[in-house]
């Protein structure tokens, strides 16, 4: 439901249940009935006025409304709902899309894609990536989200370079509501939601709470998951002024699914996860019972609305994220030193090495506040604002147990680091309008990151550095629009910091730091038609990267993507996008995108050893004109919508991702295929008089049993005879899944 003008007519209240009467009462004894300076003001789009774009300004981006959130809405993570958008890629570890998913836009992983929620930025500030699974079935609590292809408008946080998402939290509804689902799906997947609110009460107040959990086996072994979600807001309206303080707890137990699967494993069992696997002495293979990743998140936040006049408003967040989490598995005979250990002696045998279970952990807090301003005139109309953070992590990892110990103490901590990071942002925007059809857009930003690390590494590698970031990132751009075209072009620039990551591993073993920071030109030409029954959006672009920072194709041991500069590189394509409703009961939506995604000149690094894998150092090679890794050149979507009967819908969603490298090589053998898929949803509401209304929803996935795969790694180890050794993890997804759905709604 999108955010209601409050009324006064409106806030009256409907006494629906006995239990919501109950929290009716107790929340009526405060405050007086709100006054009528009320009725036509809309105080949660002041939120997220600073990082939403909209009307005439010259930014490629695309809304999906909490219906549309809904109707796509399994226990499928954020990637999955966006997918059918344009340039946009989701993918999962599991092959459910239940635990461990991510996204790409126009090629761009997740580190370059900034989140915000509720206008407050949501990645975290060293990985500059939004774990969705920690934060799971957050999509119950939206009321919308907007994308922003490419650099977008300046917003908080990590530095867009691909695009931003903004997500924005269910606004206080007129009048009470309840609402609970339960879904049943395959892998022994369930999902279940209960939520309430009070409606805005006659004093101003209302409050909104929702409680979610699901869990299932996934599609591939150990991708088992068990989470649970839950959502609070408290609201005040008064005097055309909008306080709110929400709350997001996620806590997610996820079986480590990173690893992926060799090719020689697919031809065999598809679903195969090599996962906590280990032999015991008797020869018999067994799995760790608890190779897991687990994460705990807290999230509140407190905004403050006031529109002080028609033409003038303000918005003031406060954020604290807290978060916790380990990942806990099995390794199979690791050497002592490794952990800073001596040999262990057991009698008369010295061991150099054991099996052993680690736990590496994580906690961080991380601090906003932001203040925006809004101004408008006829003409012009003007927003600026700031955003201060200040994040502070730990990093420590412990062996929990030891096969082979003789005074290795329980829990021994092998390496324990620290960092902090503040980020400052300013930003001003303004549209101006020339006349009734043409308007500038400016929109400048300058951002402060200060970010220092001291400690140990996992590798007993000293880590400490201090690192310091000055950016300046302007946008222009010039819109003209008439009654049904629109026609636009821009030019924006944007800096961005490396990542934790990149770089912990430039400073190791006594290096110069040579990780650089980032820096693109983005260039956007656009046209929009759109009348009653029709629209179509052609969108060109050119993304100029200066050292960008691109997937090696390789990952360390606990998953995360390595990265490397490139001096030159680009993506260039066009979007295509329409909507046409034939009927009543049938509208057709689909969109394509066709891009060339190059480096200019490449030279790859693998690492040398001899016979016995002493290392030698690294070999280069020099490959000229590459393909940008994980960057298909099509990119397509579909959508089929009918609504054959009253009260009934029947959608076909489809999606076509083209070859892509997993590599920056080029290589052939480094390659995924294509793959498309074909997804159903039928759904059906039942109106009853005493309880409200029964929603029945099928869901269909990969309906033509499609066996594909949209993710992979590669690294390859070079000899010093001239050899090498190429190691590979695949992801499949998930073949033929279904859900059934039942909500009820009063």
């Amino acid at each position: 439901m999108s955010d209601a003008i409050i009324n006064k007519k409106g806030l009256s209240m409907k006494k629906k249940v006995s239990t919501v009467l109950t929290l009716f009462t107790v929340l009526n004894v405060f405050g007086k009935e709100i006054p009528d300076s009320l009725k036509q003001v809309n105080l949660n789009e002041i939120i997220v006025s600073a990082t939403r774009v909209q009307g005439k300004m010259p930014i490629t981006y695309s809304n999906i409304k909490a219906s549309e959130i809904k109707k796509a809405n399994t226990a499928k993570n954020i990637p999955h709902i966006l997918e059918t958008l344009p340039s946009v890629v989701a993918y999962s570890e599991d092959g459910s899309g239940v635990g461990n998913t991510s996204l790409r836009i126009r090629g761009t992983d997740a580190t370059r894609i900034n989140v915000t929620l509720n206008g407050m930025p949501l990645n975290n500030p060293e990985s500059q990536e939004v774990y969705w699974v920690n934060i799971p079935d957050i999509s119950n609590s939206l009321q919308s989200i907007q994308v922003q292809r490419g650099v977008g408008s300046s917003t908080n946080g990590s530095a867009a370079f691909g695009a931003n998402i903004s997500l924005k939290t269910i606004g206080s509804k007129q009048d009470a509501y309840g609402d609970a689902s339960t879904g049943i799906g395959s892998y022994n997947t369930v999902s279940s939601t209960i939520a309430t609110g009070t409606g805005i009460l006659k004093n101003g107040l209302s409050l909104d709470a929702r409680y979610s959990k699901v869990s299932g086996d996934g599609y591939i072994r150990n991708g088992k998951v068990d989470h649970k979600s839950a959502y609070a807001a408290l609201s005040y309206y008064r005097d055309n002024q909008l306080i709110r303080l929400s709350y997001i707890n996620g806590i997610q137990h996820t079986g480590i699914t990173w690893e992926g699967i060799s090719p020689k494993q697919m031809a065999t069992n598809r679903r195969y996860n090599p996962a906590g696997e280990y032999i015991d002495d008797a020869g018999n293979v067994h799995y760790y019972g608890n190779e897991t990743d687990n994460y705990y998140s807290n999230i509140a936040q407190l905004s403050y609305s006031n529109e002080l006049s028609s033409k003038l408003s303000i918005n003031i967040g406060l954020s604290y994220n807290h978060g916790y989490g380990y990942y806990e598995n099995y390794r199979v005979d690791n050497k002592f030193s490794k952990f800073g250990l001596q040999p262990q002696v057991i009698g008369n045998l010295t061991h150099e090495s054991s099996d052993l279970v680690r736990q590496k952990m994580m906690k961080n807090d991380f601090y906003v506040g932001n203040f925006t301003l809004n101004y408008n005139l006829d003409r012009f109309s003007l927003i600026s604002g700031a955003s201060i953070t200040a994040f502070q992590g730990d990093h420590y990892g412990k062996l929990k147990w030891i096969k082979l110990n003789q005074n290795i103490p329980l829990d021994f901590e092998w390496y324990r680091n620290d960092s902090n990071k503040k980020d400052y942002n300013f930003f001003v925007k303004n549209t101006y309008s020339v006349d009734r059809n043409i308007s500038l857009f400016t929109d400048l930003q300058y951002r402060y990151v200060n970010y220092n690390m001291d400690g140990i590494d996992d590798d007993l590698e000293k880590i400490t550095s201090k690192n310091t970031f000055n950016f300046f990132n302007p946008k222009f751009g010039l819109s003209y629009q008439s009654e049904q075209h629109q026609l636009y072009g821009s030019l924006a620039v944007a800096n961005r910091e490396p990542l934790r990551t990149d770089l912990k591993e430039s400073v190791k073993g006594g290096n110069v730091q040579k990780i650089k920071s980032e820096r693109m030109f983005d260039y956007e030409l656009g046209y929009k038609f759109g009348n009653t029954n029709t629209s179509f959006h052609a969108n060109l672009y050119y993304m100029n990267y200066k050292n960008q920072m691109v997937q090696t194709g390789k990952l360390n041991d606990v998953g995360y993507k390595l990265m490397e500069n490139v001096p030159n590189s680009y993506r260039a394509g066009i979007e295509l996008s329409s909507a046409y409703k034939f009927t009543n009961w049938m509208q057709l939506d689909a969109n394509i995108t066709l891009s060339t995604n190059k480096i200019k000149e490449y030279t790859a690094y693998y690492d040398l050893y001899d016979s016995k894998w002493n290392y030698k150092g690294q070999v280069s090679e020099y490959l000229g004109k590459t393909d940008i890794s994980f960057s298909p050149n099509i990119v397509a979507s579909g959508v089929v919508t009918l609504t054959p009967i009253k009260h009934s819908t029947l959608s076909l969603f489809n999606k076509y991702v083209g070859k892509q490298y997993y590599d920056n090589t080029s290589n052939s053998e480094n390659r995924l295929p294509d793959y498309f898929t074909l997804n159903l949803i039928a759904g059906y509401t039942f109106q009853t008089k005493s309880i409200g209304s029964i929603e029945l929803q099928l869901f269909i996935n990969n309906l033509l049993n499609k066996e594909y795969v949209a993710n992979a790694w590669v690294a390859t180890d070079r000899f010093v005879d001239g050899t090498q050794a190429v190691y590979t993890g695949l992801y499949p997804q998930a073949t033929r899944n279904v859900m059934v759905k039942l909500g009820i709604r009063f």
